[in-house]
């Protein structure tokens, strides 16, 4: 199903966003856009990025040309591996859900970038959209016991 968004960019110019991911502008839209365009992967339809986290399990084929489905790891606190074992290119790293605007859902981003010094992570519908962290640091907040983040979705290395 493909939604579309008209966006006015100034009063005289109209300009629509079409897309066949999710609702548009939204984390999960984000996320699903990203393994259609790069892997030609998709995932059901859910409805925040909270229940995505507990629901979802695997990423399938977009074409039934394909039958390779991925398994995601799931991943909550403690975690007890080395940190770029769970912060690497492809993972989701999901917030827990908080009686806010921004993140009464939840939220999910993703990993695109990762090495011992730092690990940056895009998203959508929050500022800034693309954000470097110290690796360690970012690690050490989401292996917190009182951690803001529900936890991690890996995909297999070989993705």
């Amino acid at each position: 199903m493909t939604s579309q968004v008209v966006v006015h960019v100034r009063s005289s110019d109209v300009q629509t966003y079409e897309t066949n991911a999710g609702i548009p502008f939204e984390c999960i839209e984000f996320v699903r856009r990203y393994f259609m365009q790069t892997h030609g992967l998709t995932f059901p339809s859910v409805v925040d990025a909270t229940e995505m986290f507990y629901r979802i399990r695997e990423l399938v084929p977009l074409s039934s040309s394909s039958s390779k489905q991925v398994i995601l790891h799931t991943c909550i606190y403690p975690y007890v591996k080395p940190a770029l074992h769970y912060l690497r290119p492809g993972t989701m790293l999901f917030w827990e859900p908080m009686p806010t605007d921004a993140l009464k859902y939840g939220h999910v981003a993703l990993v695109v970038e990762a090495n011992a010094e730092y690990v940056v992570v895009a998203q959508q519908n929050r500022s800034p959209p693309i954000q470097v962290h110290d690796t360690r640091e970012l690690f050490n907040a989401i292996n917190a016991p009182n951690s803001a983040y529900l936890g991690v979705k890996v995909p297999p290395t070989e993705l």
